[in-house]
């Protein structure tokens, strides 16, 4: 039985919300240690300690906007109509495993299967795009056979 697309999504979204909240709790940390570091008669050890506190606080800014952008994608990968053809938002099962085109987050476990995420950007993504089941696709030295799209 195929994995429920719903349940691959819930897992997206729950992988994100996760990564959300550690970025968001790092920030806090970052934000606490830079209150707690007090100016000494070592004047350099506290610029030093300020300025690696507050480059890591800009990489979680970072990390958590792209968090925030990679959630509103899944929306829009969620509301994606399913189509015949491989595109954004298709949940496709491949003769090396399941794909989810859209977003990606790396692999997901939903209903008992292994998916794949990834985006329609991407050079796999781009191969799959159009694809049909039963094509056959050239990828890396093999050939990916394309069993169903959903």
């Amino acid at each position: 039985m195929p994995p429920d697309r719903s349940h691959a999504l819930a897992q997206c979204r729950a992988m994100l919300l996760s990564r959300q909240a550690g970025y968001r709790r790092e920030m806090s940390n970052l934000d606490e240690a830079s209150a707690r570091e007090t100016k000494s008669s070592a004047g350099d050890k506290y610029e030093t300690a300020r300025e690696m506190i507050a480059q890591s606080r800009r990489l979680m800014e970072v990390n958590l906007a792209e968090a925030d952008a990679a959630l509103a994608n899944l929306e829009r990968v969620a509301v994606a109509p399913t189509k015949a053809s491989c595109g954004f938002g298709s949940l496709v099962e491949t003769s090396q495993g399941w794909l989810l085109v859209g977003i990606s987050l790396g692999d997901v476990e939903a209903d008992g299967a292994i998916i794949r995420t990834l985006s329609l950007a991407s050079p796999l993504g781009q191969a799959l795009k159009g694809r049909v089941a039963g094509d056959r696709l050239p990828w890396r030295g093999e050939e990916i056979l394309i069993l169903s799209v959903a």
